[in-house]
């Protein structure tokens, strides 16, 4: 850092410099200590204290270098875009997106980054959804959201199409049975809490991320974060896994936890 820099005219980000214990030991052993940037969604209207809270409390892994970023702008793909050019001018190795409006268990980071340890290259939560998701019958409420596509079982009478979303071509997809394994290939998932490599990220054409608006209405599709996962996989080539241990709770007038959709099973 230069002390002679006028910082007074760069509000954005706290550059304020401090000693690493993990950076002066990985240094003395000729070895990069690997960064991971958690990159927090903000101005969400379900942005409460409960969030904020959980966030503090979260345990810092032994051996990595964590990073917070604050991702602003007008709308939902600004903010991902703000928070993860954040990360990148870091030089975080790893990106982790996390919702403002969610709720988090304090070994969080814990559990990603030894999940990342282990080989895997990705690495997302189940969120419960707010409510009921309309466009897919077979859900439940408050049901964790991640899909894949169905596997094809007709043999060499296979038929190709093409997928246009849930609504058209919704029987294309199954949603994920979390008892099914603890780490688990998805083809679409939500970014409440998502981590990928930096390289994954420029891999991808900008933006980043981007808005579906309906024209006529100029209605938002929730569907900015489910198609940035998507393109991780087919145009970065990054298999996303989805742990199915890590619990997290989505805010609304009440924290939803997993075993609210168990409470409409009948």
């Amino acid at each position: 850092m230069n002390p002679h820099t006028n910082h007074a005219t760069k509000p954005q980000e706290n550059t304020t410099r401090h000693i690493s214990i993990d950076d002066i030991i990985a240094k003395q052993h000729g070895y990069k200590v690997p960064h991971l940037a958690a990159c927090y969604i903000w101005q969400s209207p379900f942005m409460m204290t409960r969030s904020a809270e959980s966030m503090l409390a979260l345990e810092r892994p032994e051996g990595w270098k964590i990073t917070w970023h604050r991702g602003t702008g007008w709308g939902p793909a600004c903010r991902h875009i703000d928070a993860c050019e954040k990360a990148l001018k870091s030089g975080a190795d790893w990106i982790l997106i996390l919702g403002a409006d969610q709720v988090y268990e304090p070994d969080l980071l814990c559990r990603i980054t030894a999940r990342l340890s282990e080989g895997y290259e990705t690495c997302a939560a189940l969120v419960p959804t707010r409510g009921f998701v309309t466009s897919n019958g077979s859900m439940r409420p408050f049901q964790r959201m991640a899909w894949r596509f169905k596997p094809n079982n007709d043999g060499f009478a296979m038929q190709c199409r093409t997928y246009r979303g849930q609504i058209l071509d919704g029987d294309m997809i199954e949603v994920i049975d979390p008892d099914a394994g603890e780490m688990q290939r998805v083809d679409f998932i939500g970014s409440g809490v998502l981590c990928f490599h930096r390289n994954h990220l420029l891999a991808l054409k900008k933006p980043y991320f981007y808005e579906a608006i309906h024209h006529e209405t100029q209605q938002r599709y929730a569907s900015m974060d489910t198609r940035f996962v998507f393109r991780l996989a087919w145009e970065a080539g990054a298999p996303i896994w989805v742990d199915t241990t890590i619990n997290v709770k989505h805010l609304h007038l009440f924290a939803i936890d997993p075993s609210f959709e168990e409470r409409f099973s009948d």
